[in-house]
């Protein structure tokens, strides 16, 4: 019975440890994001990446934005925008500078299907500078 029981305990640390796995990956901070984005810039790959695309990426970016705008903004204001990517230039995470967490959140969703230019390797952070009004 002795056996039977430690059998049973494995198991059940085997698919609490598998259900972890599963689970959905924390967000990132902004200060990781920046952190990331500023790294990947200074190199010489990200150099040559962000001089090549950051217009194509930027101009992608604006209808996306603009379905996560609130209505009515009264000033232009001027934020960064941080871009987790895949290695086949899926955005898989955005967050902004700005204090309200939704927009990044907003634009994570509606930025789900954008194709971007492949970045030199697998969960690559890129900032953008966008203006809009809020």
């Amino acid at each position: 019975m002795s056996s039977r029981r430690g059998g049973t305990v494995v198991f059940v640390l085997t698919m609490l440890a598998a259900g972890g796995a599963f689970a959905q990956q924390k967000p990132t901070s902004l200060e990781t994001a920046r952190w990331a984005a500023g790294i990947n810039a200074e190199s010489p790959a990200g150099k040559e990446w962000k001089e090549r695309h950051s217009e194509a990426v930027g101009k992608l970016l604006v209808p996306v934005l603009g379905k996560c705008l609130p209505e009515g903004g009264e000033e232009v204001t001027a934020f960064s925008v941080f871009l987790r990517l895949s290695r086949t230039g899926r955005i898989l995470e955005v967050l902004t500078d700005l204090d309200e967490t939704s927009l990044g959140t907003c634009m994570t969703l509606a930025a789900r299907d954008l194709q971007l230019p492949p970045p030199p390797r697998d969960d690559y952070w890129v900032q953008l500078n966008l203006a809009a009004p809020l």
